[in-house]
């Protein structure tokens, strides 16, 4: 809302223009203090609005966390929810695919951990593949729970890939000859697949439990 004061021109008398002055300092500072409860000069903060319309909006200084602007929406740091997420009109996309593929050319070598025992597995699509004849480990560390992971045999190679936890079994179905547990999931072709879903064990921890897939053998 705009606010008004009266003008003094050059001709008045100063002295005879004190009220004047003093009435425009007041309208002045009336209009500041209601401005400051809404912002805080000291404390660097805007409280209290009850609508805000922009064209485009930034989060963080040094570090971006939120772009909005009339092309783009962009999220750059991870997001809590604990809500439910409606898709009415859209597609969900997962881009999320490990640059590199774990094959027995990969830098580390066979076995190859799949996140650390202080990181989750970062990526949600890991390619796999192997040219040779010897059986290379994928080692899988423990995830965050409801994380999912996608293991996709993309060459067009027959070695074998194994996949296991790094420090918990996994859960597979089924029972191993001999009535053991199986606790390795093996591919070997390319198109075959293994999903993994991370699942609460009942005391907070998160376990790997083989949700899905084609194609892959349990040994």
């Amino acid at each position: 809302m705009a606010i008004s004061v009266t003008e003094i021109l050059g001709t008045d008398s100063l002295s005879g223009s004190r009220l004047v002055i003093n009435d425009n300092f007041n309208v002045l500072a009336s209009e500041i203090n209601a401005m400051e409860v809404y912002f805080n000069p000291t404390a660097g903060t805007i409280t209290g609005l009850n609508d805000v319309k922009t064209e485009s909006l930034r989060v963080g200084i040094s570090t971006i966390l939120l772009d909005i602007n009339s092309s783009t929406f962009d999220i750059l740091t991870n997001v809590k929810m604990t809500g439910d997420l409606n898709l009415t009109g859209g597609s969900l996309i997962r881009n999320d695919v490990d640059p590199q593929t774990l094959n027995d050319t990969f830098a580390a070598g066979s076995p190859i951990n799949v996140g650390t025992s202080t990181a989750v597995p970062p990526y949600t699509i890991e390619r796999v593949g192997n040219s040779t004849t010897s059986a290379i480990t994928i080692q899988l560390a423990d995830g965050s729970i409801g994380q999912e992971i996608f293991f996709v045999y993309s060459e067009a190679q027959t070695g074998i890939v194994n996949i296991k936890g790094l420090s918990t079994t996994l859960v597979l179905p089924g029972t191993a000859t001999g009535g053991g547990v199986f606790t390795t999931v093996g591919l070997n072709a390319k198109g075959e697949t293994a999903h993994l879903l991370c699942v609460d064990d009942g005391t907070g921890n998160g376990v790997w439990f083989l949700v899905g897939g084609i194609g892959y053998t349990l040994s």
